[in-house]
């Protein structure tokens, strides 16, 4: 039996949901609407799909290939216009409904759900409102998707923090992490892949897939997804230039390990040149204290070439007598040994390493170690807590120089920020003395 898809094209009514991907793909509680339509169509014995797509075909021909998930034969037809439900009969029916699906499942327009009479495109608000309503009929064909509690529905691989605060009714898709002391919902939508950093709070909102939301943000009553934000009350869209607020994930995250820049060794000489009095101040300290003046650690990475087992270790120095980034004075060593990175991930001891859980987590290893990391730079207590585990994966998938060096620049802010509080401290201090 044949069946016909008409794809939209674009809507002004819903321009946002088209910034990322064609209507036609747009995320349904972890499925597209394409694939939640092709899964029906072949349950109704539909053996033959044409799809018409007007925007983006070749990303719609992506996701679908030739239609062997479905179980059905699939070709992708691009238009250089969305035809009408009539103009597609005309022109593809020509030789009458033989052998087609009974109407009007011969020839869908894809702007609605499956057995729903209500369009999708009107409006954010029925954009919204659908998904909402469709929540607990969709857990049945959602692989590892559960009802954690009553309207509250969880994910495969999820990572949910205990002091996180869950209100129905909300969706939280596959591989998903939510921090400490992060609110969501409720009305909250949370699609596959994302990361709500701690504490933030969504509420009467969709995230869209892969997406970062911050510490400390606030969504409400909007529309995320990557850096987009758009207000449902409003229409106002903007695009959020600051990406420890809001943020796209991305899948550049290798198994194998990247080289050291040159330049960063060629730098790292230059400081250990630049600073060489700190050690002997720390000598000095040391000496008095009777502590050692260099502490070992050895450090787990990821083989260089492959996606082995962790086998590969080295050894990095802690610098005696100092706290704060003064401290981590050796790992300069490290740096113009191609060893580390002035930005990366913090190094791991074996057996930390042999506690990183899943795929997530352990994209900490995926980049070099580094002097500086996000979980530095966002203010994270523990070094290997929860919050610097997410922080790490997520530097894993969005690192780049323009990120590097915002995370760079916020570490010795505030390095330089709690040096200067201590000093009035301590000036205080002999004043009232």
């Amino acid at each position: 039996m044949k069946a016909l898809i008409i794809c939209p094209a674009d809507r002004v009514e819903v321009e946002f949901l088209t910034n990322h991907v064609p209507l036609a793909l747009a995320p349904v509680l972890g499925r597209s609407l394409l694939d939640l339509t092709l899964a029906h169509l072949a349950s109704l014995g539909a053996t033959q799909v044409l799809v018409l797509a007007t925007d983006r075909p070749e990303k719609v021909r992506a996701a679908v290939w030739h239609g062997e998930a479905w179980g059905v034969r699939l070709e992708v037809h691009p238009e250089q216009r969305e035809l009408t439900v009539a103009e597609a009969r005309a022109k593809y029916q020509a030789g009458g409904a033989k052998g087609w699906l009974p109407a009007p499942n011969d020839l869908v327009l894809l702007d609605r759900l499956p057995g729903n009479e209500s369009s999708l495109f009107n409006n954010y608000g029925d954009w919204f409102n659908a998904l909402l309503g469709a929540m607990s009929g969709a857990v049945g064909d959602r692989i590892g998707m559960r009802e954690f509690a009553p309207d509250v529905f969880v994910g495969l691989r999820c990572q949910i923090s205990q002091s996180a605060q869950i209100e129905p009714p909300c969706w939280i898709g596959n591989h998903t992490w939510i921090g400490s002391g992060a609110k969501i919902g409720p009305n909250a939508v949370v699609e596959t892949g994302c990361y709500v950093d701690h504490d933030a709070d969504v509420a009467n909102s969709f995230i869209g897939p892969d997406t970062y939301v911050g510490a400390l943000t606030e969504v409400r009553e909007s529309f995320a997804w990557g850096r987009g934000l758009l207000k449902l009350k409003t229409g106002v869209f903007s695009e959020v230039a600051d990406g420890f607020l809001l943020g796209r994930l991305t899948s550049r995250a290798k198994s194998r390990r990247r080289r050291i820049n040159f330049a960063g060794r060629i730098a790292a000489m230059a400081v250990l040149l630049l600073t060489w009095p700190a050690p002997f101040i720390g000598w000095l300290r040391t000496r008095r204290s009777g502590k050692p003046r260099l502490t070992p650690h050895i450090a787990v990475r990821a083989p260089l070439v492959g996606a082995g087992k962790l086998i590969e270790t080295y050894r990095y120095y802690e610098l005696g007598g100092f706290d704060g980034l003064w401290k981590r004075w050796p790992e300069l060593f490290s740096i113009a040994r191609g060893d580390a990175s002035w930005v990366g991930n913090r190094p791991l001891t074996p057996n930390q390493a042999a506690t990183l859980k899943d795929d997530h987590e352990h994209l900490w290893l995926s980049v070099p170690a580094g002097l500086f990391s996000l979980a530095d730079a966002m203010g994270c207590a523990e070094s290997f807590g929860e919050d610097a585990k997410v922080h790490a994966s997520f530097y894993a998938t969005q690192r780049g120089w323009r990120k590097d060096i915002e995370i760079m620049q916020r570490v010795l802010a505030g390095h330089l920020k709690s040096k200067t509080s201590k000093q009035n401290s301590d000036l205080r201090g002999s004043f009232n003395s």
